[in-house]
């Protein structure tokens, strides 16, 4: 082969390659800024040295995203000279994930800055072995902002005083440390545009968490710590579309009518008057799921769902079987049953210090009315309530289209046996078709 030819087409071959990987350079600089606002900002500003395009354009971009995890060799001064070195443009995002290394006194002067450039959605996640870390006072007046997740070892603590978020509509807080009572009203009730609030407690200084905002539209509520008896909520949400709480513990409820709420979730509650917090949400609520023990909870037995449609039940509570009866007579709309277990080892031995099953004296109506789909994960046939409470649905539900059953960590010769047990039963809907899968 002739040696020319071969460095000729090694060069144009060469010559595209180089084209192709330099076409990004010839995008506009808001595609460009648009790009580098997808990428953690340590990566951003190495972009400086790839050619003279891109020596500058960090400077622009309009957002910060710091975690010491991804680059534990940058040092956390990297934020302080990044803020500096920038153009005077807008900080529209600031994520900042910081280790103990980092200095406390730090972070609020990066928040007070990014208040001060427009600043509309920020992440604060500190670790601090000196304590919590106080948020700079401009921030509660900070009219931009739309999205706020604080997390961890953050000290919340709202002055009396020029506090208005109006533009907020997400607001995510994560184990923070209220300083009281007042300081959470003052908080929620300084977001009058809010639509969404999620919150995880575990142990803080709030005796009665109260909720008051008329614009909420999405709650979720996660508390991992006993109530004693003395702690509570207080929710004044009337618009609110979405409501779950999860892992409470001996806490007192006062919630008002939610007129508006379409889903709700009540998962792992523990001596707690139930009816508080499902009676409000009765008469609207058309999706709901629920992981509930009669015997841990004090549930009312009159409570009437007048819209629902959907229903999820845990089968790893104890007597499961005994609240499904109830809820299916109390749901006179009911089309879709589904029921689920998330623990099956505890689950098991749960079960077997009662596994009487009873049938109602009546059918249910939405049995013989509306119940269309049915659907069972981790079905176990072998143990004798959910073989009655399956052969029971199947043998009563007149207008069921759709039976689905699942099993899991079960060999061949047990989902055979299940199977051809339930397949024998007569079905009280001919239409209906069957899977087990």
């Amino acid at each position: 082969m002739n040696p020319n030819f071969s460095r000729r087409h090694s060069n144009k071959k060469r010559r595209r390659v180089d084209e192709k990987a330099d076409r990004i350079s010839d995008l506009p600089d808001a595609l460009l800024l648009l790009i580098l606002s997808l990428i953690p900002t340590v990566d951003v500003v190495r972009t400086c040295v790839l050619s003279k395009r891109w020596t500058s354009l960090w400077e622009h971009v309009p957002k910060l995203d710091y975690s010491y995890k991804t680059d534990k060799k940058m040092s956390h001064q990297f934020v302080h000279r990044f803020l500096i070195s920038r153009k005077p443009c807008l900080l529209e995002s600031m994520r900042l994930i910081v280790g103990s290394h980092c200095e406390a006194i730090n972070i609020p002067i990066w928040i007070k800055y990014a208040v001060e450039h427009g600043l509309r959605e920020l992440e604060l996640d500190p670790y601090s072995e000196k304590g919590n870390i106080r948020l700079p006072s401009n921030i509660y007046a900070c009219k931009t902002l739309e999205v706020l997740t604080l997390k961890y070892c953050v000290h919340v603590d709202v002055p009396n005083t020029l506090v208005c978020f109006k533009s907020l509509k997400i607001l995510k807080l994560q184990l923070v440390h209220f300083k009281n009572d007042e300081s959470v009203r003052r908080l929620f009730s300084s977001c009058p545009n809010l639509e969404k609030l999620d919150v995880k407690r575990y142990v803080d200084n709030v005796v009665n968490f109260t909720i008051e905002v008329p614009s909420l539209k999405s709650l979720t509520i996660h508390d991992c710590s006993d109530g004693d008896g003395r702690r509570g909520y207080v929710i004044n949400a009337p618009y609110l579309n979405y409501f779950s709480i999860k892992g409470m513990k001996d806490y007192e409820f006062s919630i008002e009518n939610m007129p508006e709420l379409r889903e709700a979730k009540i998962i792992d509650v523990y001596d707690i008057n139930t009816e508080k917090i499902l009676l409000p949400l009765a008469s609207s609520v058309k999706r709901l799921s629920l992981s509930l023990s009669p015997l841990e909870t004090r549930y009312a037995d009159s409570t009437v769902y007048s819209q629902l449609v959907y229903l999820e039940l845990s089968t790893s509570k104890t007597e499961w079987w005994n609240l499904l009866m109830v809820l299916l007579l109390n749901s006179p709309k009911l089309q879709v049953l589904k029921l689920s277990r998330d623990e099956p080892k505890k689950s098991h031995t749960e079960r077997m210090s009662n596994p009487q099953f009873y049938k109602p004296v009546n059918v249910p109506p939405c049995l013989l009315f509306c119940l269309q789909r049915f659907e069972w994960e981790r079905y176990n046939g072998l143990h004798e309530e959910e073989r009655q409470v399956a052969m029971y649905i199947l043998t009563n539900a007149k207008h069921l289209k759709e039976a689905r059953f699942s099993t899991k960590n079960r060999g061949l010769e047990e989902k055979f046996e299940m199977l051809k047990v339930l397949a024998r039963e007569p079905r009280a809907s001919p239409s209906c078709q069957f899977f087990f899968e």
